[in-house]
């Protein structure tokens, strides 16, 4: 089984309009999905057959609808309840733009955080599981030292943690003591950690750079995504590049969760090294080509898993 974790999940409505008419009214068939990066990572870890089991904390009436899309989709959940209300994002998609609204989301108290962090070390001790995703950002009331201390229980109990947040959360992981196994910042996440301007095409400046800051040694598997430029990743000592395939985009969004999965899915096989990028990096394309966020477009899995190159550095 593979653990995934949502803090901060939302029913993602998306508003699709050909034109959006300002201060008038505007007729809509929304399509309704259980969002948060966690349970993108969820829904894609199914298609590729897996075992999942998804938590976090849900609250109110939207929480609710948000257990029933869940199980629409077929991801198994132990999500620990709240008393604030599951928050709705809204994204409408007009004119070849995407106009978005997030609500920020509940407030979670200090009883019910503590609530959730129990449930969380007993999920992670369960034998059957067999890897940790912690995705995404936090609500509110949950202290930004929250993911490395999960990563650490997660850590207590053998288990493999892929680590995909950013801000204080991400920086609180890094200085932590016990390192998550993987982290997947993007090349501008990097260069605002380490106070630079690296471009795509400076990636031995990159990998020397990742290589003398402290915060980055003892986390096995480094990532560095660039978007159409692939990735550069770092793994105990060995480097890689990894190009993707020119194949066109239909919609990009959820495809670092895609990614993910994909990771998560080979790391918690046993999988070497080149079969990983490759398996997540082929997640994350497959995403970009399916209109759905958090889906992969499967038929097309051969074609893209043996186009993605894996070049050693």
């Amino acid at each position: 089984m593979i653990l995934t974790v949502t803090l901060n999940p939302s029913i993602d409505t998306a508003y699709h309009l050909d034109h959006l008419a300002i201060d008038d009214v505007n007729r809509v068939s929304p399509k309704k999905t259980a969002g948060g990066k966690g349970l993108n990572v969820s829904r894609v870890l199914v298609q590729l057959g897996d075992d999942v089991l998804a938590t976090g904390v849900l609250g109110g009436h939207m929480g609710e609808f948000l257990a029933n899309l869940m199980d629409a989709d077929g991801i198994p959940h132990s999500f620990t309840p709240i008393a604030g209300e599951s928050r709705i994002c809204i994204a409408v998609l007009h004119d070849g733009n995407q106009t978005e609204f997030l609500e920020s989301g509940p407030e979670v108290t200090n009883a019910e955080l503590e609530a959730f962090l129990a449930h969380f070390g007993e999920l992670v001790a369960r034998e059957d599981c067999k890897a940790v995703t912690i995705s995404g950002s936090i609500p509110k009331g949950v202290p930004t030292g929250c993911y490395a201390g999960m990563v650490a229980t997660a850590a207590a109990a053998g288990k493999p943690v892929l680590l995909d947040t950013s801000g204080a959360s991400l920086d609180a992981a890094l200085e932590a003591e016990t390192k998550p196994t993987l982290i997947k910042p993007n090349l501008s996440e990097v260069n605002g950690l380490l106070g630079t301007a690296f471009t795509t095409d400076d990636v031995e400046a990159l990998q020397g750079a990742l290589t003398g800051d402290a915060r980055f040694a003892g986390i096995p598997w480094v990532v560095v995504t660039m978007g159409g430029a692939g990735a550069v990743a770092f793994h105990e000592g060995r480097g890689y590049r990894v190009v993707m395939p020119d194949i066109p985009a239909v919609n990009a969004t959820g495809s670092g969760d895609s990614t993910i999965a994909g990771f998560a899915h080979a790391i918690a096989a046993g999988e070497a090294d080149e079969a990983v990028l490759r398996c997540g990096s082929t997640c994350g394309k497959l995403n970009a080509m399916d209109p759905q966020t958090g889906h992969l477009v499967m038929d097309r899995w051969d074609e893209v898993y043996n186009a993605v190159e894996v070049l050693p550095l």
